[in-house]
């Protein structure tokens, strides 16, 4: 509502709607007047401004705004001085520019005072302080709007807004008088007075005064030039009213006129459910009920929960308990859960369950309790439900769960020697039971009267968990650590080690969380393989956080292998990030293959796979490279992932055997590729991919248009040895040879990759033609120049 209120107040002021004063026309031959000009252009700058859109009509009112900013400084008397205020502050708050605005504005008031600028000013203020929620401010100077206004319309709205503006304060008294001030406004212009009468009436009924109230919804629900939307919601004010001033049939008479007339859709929900508590209230619950199930209206939210919880509070007074029971479970599932009317309405839920079959109601109350036990321990629907659960166990013949429930209710009557094993009990009980406070209470009882009784230990431990539960931490661990001190049993120890080290990495402690999870696993208390691998994993992500990444390998490995279903992802993405800050791609890049198989890649961050994709590209590993790059590249969305992703995907793929792959991934980083040597660079491998296809005419259109490029140094080879190789595959040698021969003879001698690769594909294709005698010479010119090189493996 108060939303709604504060865009209606973004509005432009009605009073400056119109044109600014125009100056009167001389000859300006007779009259030069330096401020006027001033003052004009920055007018016509700032209905620029208006007429434009976007960034330009953001610059033009910043113009505007420099313009008056500077006719104020020189001609600060000038008869424009007013307006030039009013439009320095409206062209800053169109650039943002709000505190500036509001000193303008303010300058405005101060030296001005009075007219429709100055109300203007003082409107745009107010708005500002209401929709940010300072109704003392915007009160007061919506006021000043009001008193300084020179049209009616205005001065309307100033007392408007002043009053929902005390009104939003609590201040009903002054807001009163000025919803009565619009109230008593004859002028037929007057938009205001059916809005006001509505909170007028709201307020005055709020105090007490029913009958002037419904006076007033009733002379809005009457009017003829109302629309049905305002009617109805005084209908619906109207009906309630009545209601309270026990006029009941005037009341459903104005809830029926609501279901009835078209336009009033919006209170309808809202009509029923005060149609249904006004029967209610007179005890009539089967004319609640028939309200109910006659209407297919239904609210939301608190408004549906409302209705509902209406309709089975009136089944459950017919004693009609299977009918309430669904319902009251209805508003549970509205409400949030620890509401007051969740609360009544799981209590009543419960108590139509124990009508209905007494003897099973126990799970139901220990449910209840366990919802609503400590926030609403102290109401006494909460006692009853203990009762119930003491009445039945005592029914069934249950004495010591009897007896425990009773005491829950009553534990004083015990005596001092029964009171110490009872507390103990009691106190394990309630923590199973989820009652963790009163589990601390019996617990705390026991300890401190039995400090050397066998059972301490235990009920230390369990004291600690329920002291988890409840959010008291550093108790907690207090109890934790008196067992690891004090205990020699195995399984409290195992408990008390690992909730200690939970605890520390709730509050952020890791390193001490680290040690707890490490003398535990030193301690080697149990085989349990899910205690073990949650020890090593969280030690192992421990250490991660701490920057001790080297020290958290072993353990990470160790968690996904006594664990690996619930540990293989989150281990292995720990794995990666050491690996990626160690820089250690011998083990990064089998990992990251392992997150591949393992289907949580995608939990990877991006910088690391281009980083593993690049090291496995650069180590001549391109089946992983392949796989690693395919990560980022996105078939779908090409343009989504950089264009070295695909130049580096296509010639992994290239490289390792898949020249389809290859084909495609080339074919979107060539897309977008501008520079030259990049693209020839492209070219050759697309090439290569259409050679390896079988498709030499490609493949050579796709050399040619590389070569066009005139690429130099290894790209002008890698496009020969390609000619090449189009060459030999369709048995012509000697084009072959003097394609092969260009990166033999014009490329450096220190290239360790393409030359030596070219001297090769020379040799074999001198062979080829026959020619044995060069073949021979070059292979011995190879042999010298690059006596470790080796050919590559096809």
């Amino acid at each position: 509502m108060r939303r709604l209120l504060a865009l209606a107040l973004l509005a432009p002021f009605p009073g400056l709607a119109q044109d600014a004063p125009r100056a009167v026309p001389v000859d300006p031959s007779l009259v030069q007047d330096p401020a006027q000009d001033w003052f004009q252009h920055g007018r016509n700058v700032y209905e620029s401004a208006k007429r434009a859109s976007g960034q330009t009509q953001l610059d033009l009112y910043s113009r505007a705004a420099e313009i008056f900013s500077q006719y104020l400084t020189n001609f600060p008397g000038h008869e424009n001085a007013e307006a030039a205020w009013w439009y320095l502050g409206q062209s800053c708050y169109s650039t943002g520019r709000i505190d500036e605005a509001k000193r303008a504005f303010h300058t405005l008031l101060n030296r001005f005072g009075k007219g429709r600028y100055a109300a203007a000013a003082a409107y745009t203020l107010a708005a500002d302080h209401f929709n940010n929620r300072q109704y003392g401010l915007a009160a007061t100077l919506f006021e000043k709007q009001a008193a300084i206004a020179t049209q009616p319309s205005d001065r309307l709205r100033g007392h408007y807004y002043a009053a929902k503006s005390y009104e939003l304060l609590g201040q009903s008294r002054p807001a009163l008088q000025h919803f009565k001030t619009v109230l008593n406004d004859a002028d037929p212009s007057n938009v205001y007075r059916t809005k006001a009468a509505l909170d007028y009436g709201r307020l005055i009924a709020a105090g007490g005064d029913h009958a002037e109230a419904l006076q007033l919804f009733e002379q809005v629900v009457n009017s003829k030039t109302e629309s049905a939307e305002t009617r109805g919601k005084a209908a619906l004010a109207a009906g309630a009213t009545a209601a309270k001033l026990g006029r009941f049939d005037d009341s459903e008479r104005y809830f029926q006129l609501i279901l009835r007339t078209p336009g009033m859709e919006a209170e309808r929900v809202e009509a029923q459910i005060a149609m249904m508590a006004a029967q209610f209230e007179q005890k009539n619950y089967r004319e609640v009920i028939k309200i109910f199930q006659s209407s297919t209206l239904t609210g939301e939210g608190e408004v549906e929960s409302r209705r509902l919880m209406l309709a089975a509070r009136a089944f459950m007074m017919l004693d009609r308990n299977a009918d309430a029971m669904p319902l009251f479970r209805q508003v549970e599932r509205l409400e949030p859960p620890t509401s007051d009317r969740a609360f009544d309405a799981a209590y009543y839920r419960l108590l139509c369950f124990y009508r209905i079959e007494g003897r099973h109601v126990l799970d139901q109350v220990d449910a209840f309790l366990q919802l609503y036990g400590e926030k609403f321990s102290k109401d006494p629907k909460l006692q009853t439900a203990r009762l119930m659960k003491a009445e039945t166990l005592f029914a069934e013949g249950k004495v010591e769960d009897a007896a425990n429930a009773y005491r829950e209710i009553e534990s004083s009557l015990l005596s001092e020697k029964n009171r110490v094993g009872l507390e103990y009990q009691r106190g394990r009980c309630l923590f199973e039971a989820n009652d963790y406070a009163a589990a601390i209470r019996s617990l705390s009882s026991f300890i401190q009267a039995n400090p050397s009784d066998s059972r301490t230990a235990t009920a230390l431990a369990t004291r600690g968990r329920a002291y988890l539960e409840t959010g008291e931490n550093a108790k907690a661990l207090a109890d934790f650590n008196a067992v690891i001190a004090a205990s020699e049993d195995r399984s409290l120890l195992t408990l008390a080690y690992l909730d200690a080290a939970e605890i520390c990495k709730r509050d952020g402690n890791l390193k001490q969380m680290v040690d707890y999870f490490q003398r535990f696993l030193e301690a080697e208390l149990t085989t349990d393989p899910d205690a073990i691998a949650k020890a090593c994993y969280w030690t192992g992500w421990g250490l991660v956080k701490t920057s001790a990444g080297a020290k958290a390998i072993d353990y990470l490995t160790r968690a996904r292998e006594v664990a690996p279903k619930r540990y293989n992802k989150h281990a292995g993405l720990l794995l990666c990030l050491v690996y990626l800050s160690e820089k250690n791609r011998e083990k990064l890049i089998p990992e990251v293959g392992l997150a591949i198989e393992g289907g949580y890649a995608i939990d990877l961050p991006e910088p690391l796979i281009r980083w593993a994709a690049d090291q496995a590209f650069s180590s001549e590993d391109f089946l992983n490279a392949a796989r690693f790059y395919d990560l980022i590249a996105d078939g779908e969305n090409p343009e989504l992932a950089p264009k070295e992703v695909w130049r580096f995907l296509g010639k992994a793929r290239l490289r390792s055997g898949d020249a389809a792959g290859a084909l495609t991934a080339i074919d979107h980083a060539l897309q977008t590729e501008e520079d030259p040597a990049w693209k020839a660079d492209g070219l050759a491998d697309r090439a290569s991919a259409l050679l390896k296809l079988g498709k030499s005419k490609e493949a050579t259109q796709a050399v040619e248009e590389g070569l066009a490029l005139r690429p130099e140094g290894r790209t002008g080879a890698q496009l020969n040895l390609v000619r090449g190789d189009i060459f030999l595959a369709e048995n012509q040698a000697q084009e072959a040879v003097r394609a092969y021969i260009l990166p033999v003879e014009l490329m450096d001698d220190s290239d360790q990759v393409v030359k030596p690769l070219a001297y090769h594909k020379l040799i074999l294709a001198l062979k080829a033609a026959g020619n044995t005698a060069d073949a021979t010479q070059y292979a011995t010119e190879l042999k010298r120049k690059y006596p470790n090189w080796s050919p590559p493996q096809d």
